[in-house]
């Protein structure tokens, strides 16, 4: 019988080939990457397993070759890996603490940043959790990265496996301010840190194949609205701009500068541009003041405004919402956040992609409730998006995390009869879960993450 693959992961092999060169191997017909040689005809390689999507049987074609001489071997295997949506572990921290968000390192541990409670406020903290069993794997436990009050509202993860941290911090003068510093793979501050003012909040950050970073949040315009804010450090660690403001104004209308109130969440890169998540609060429509979902392209280096400003279309009924979350996607960027009625009394998550024009090139409403929405999304190996976010389950919110766009799971915390809430997801490698959140428990908030297979 063929050998069986229970789990996600690399599947070590290991090919003997006298007189080889090189060797290579096919999987179902798709060329892999070429397998090192370990010297006296030994070849060593990798077979990637992405869960249930990859379950049935399979063949692996291996192909030892010389400069004029080939030979083919053919190996099947069936892929047998537990139904995707299925909890492989899942922990609490104690009272009092959130997990806002999270991401994951190239071996599969979990670093989740949010806030702890401490003499009875909170306070910016960060843990990482092993990828096997969800413990804590840092000496020290959690850190409490401030001893002001505060939360770690974003984080993201340099190419050698350090870790920016976006925080809003409460100063002496009740004034809060954004602080953003780089940490060391241990959670440790490197020294380098963005300069930052009170006045502005910071909400998502992304890292750049240099070491640098992107982040987004919101701030007054001293107009009488609210407006995007942006920051930038380059690979160097060269300030290169700090809370620079952005007005989104529709472009048949200049005349209507600062009469929209434009908020940022979350950003992500992809080919030198950093698209902006947020959402835009005005006249959208002539009739009526709505908040529609916004995504928009700044250039990386120079946070100028790219075409096109994308505010989310009106359908029907649902005439407002907002973009909470958004990933790279093959076909463009995909943004999830929720629709509106324009009472706001109901709600449904929606799922969005757009290409680099700015149209909607696939697009999924989830069930109406009277509150939902998605709170961040990524995307798979196979192009297919997973999202958390909150809906309303009886009384109280529940989190959610499921797979659309050709992957097929539900996932929803504890049913506790208390409120819970999924504020982000991270995919490992091969494309398993990481989505953490909080619950509460006997009226306590606690931190929640888990692990849920794909």
């Amino acid at each position: 019988m063929p050998p069986t693959i229970h789990l996600a992961g690399p599947v070590d092999v290991v090919v003997t080939a006298e007189d080889a060169t090189l060797v290579r191997a096919k999987l179902d017909g798709v060329e892999l990457d070429e397998f090192a040689d370990q010297g006296a005809g030994v070849f060593a390689g990798t077979v990637p397993i992405f869960g249930s999507v990859d379950n049935g049987a399979h063949v692996l074609e291996v192909i030892a070759a010389t400069d004029s001489l080939a030979d083919l071997r053919p190996v099947s295997f069936e892929v047998a890996a537990p139904p995707a949506g299925d909890q492989a572990w899942a922990v609490q921290y104690p009272t009092g603490s959130t997990s806002r968000r999270v991401i994951v390192t190239a071996e599969g541990d979990a670093i989740e940043v949010g806030a702890v409670v401490v003499d009875g406020a909170p306070h910016p903290s960060i843990r990482k959790r092993a990828a096997k069993d969800g413990a804590e794997v840092w000496p020290e436990g959690t850190i409490i990265l401030d001893n002001r009050e505060g939360s770690v509202d974003a984080a993201a993860l340099t190419p050698d496996g350090r870790i920016w941290v976006a925080m809003n911090v409460r100063q002496a003068d009740s004034k809060w301010r954004p602080r953003i510093l780089l940490l060391d793979a241990e959670g440790h501050e490197t020294g380098v840190e963005m300069p930052t003012e009170p006045g502005a909040t910071v909400r998502g950050i992304a890292a750049d194949v240099a070491g640098g970073f992107f982040a987004v949040g919101f701030a007054g315009s001293g107009f009488g609205d609210m407006d995007v804010a942006l920051w930038r450090m380059n690979g160097d660690h060269v300030a290169v701009f700090g809370a620079k403001l952005w007005d989104y104004v529709p472009a048949e209308n200049e005349n209507l500068k600062h009469s929209y109130n434009d908020l940022a969440f979350d950003v992500v890169l992809k080919d030198g541009t950093a698209w902006v998540v947020g959402a835009s609060a005005g006249y959208h429509d002539k009739q009526n003041p709505e908040t529609r979902g916004l995504l928009a392209p700044m250039d990386l280096e120079t946070g100028v405004p790219l075409d096109p400003v994308i505010v989310q279309a009106a359908s029907g009924g649902w005439r407002q919402g907002m973009y909470l979350g958004a990933a790279a996607h093959p076909d463009g960027v995909a943004a999830v956040g929720y629709g509106a009625t324009l009472d706001g009394t109901t709600q449904r998550i929606e799922l969005a992609i757009y290409d680099a024009t700015g149209s909607r090139i696939w697009f999924q409403p989830e069930a109406v409730k009277n509150v939902a929405y998605a709170t961040a999304v990524a995307v798979s190996a196979h192009g297919g998006v997973v999202v958390s976010g909150v809906v309303q389950d009886g009384d109280v919110l529940r989190g959610v995390l499921f797979g659309r766009k050709g992957l097929v799971f539900d996932y929803m915390f504890p049913a506790n009869g208390s409120p819970s809430a999924a504020t982000d997801l991270a995919l490992d490698a091969w494309d398993q879960v990481v989505v953490v959140g909080e619950v509460t428990s006997a009226g306590v908030r606690h931190a929640r993450a888990a692990f849920v297979r794909q």
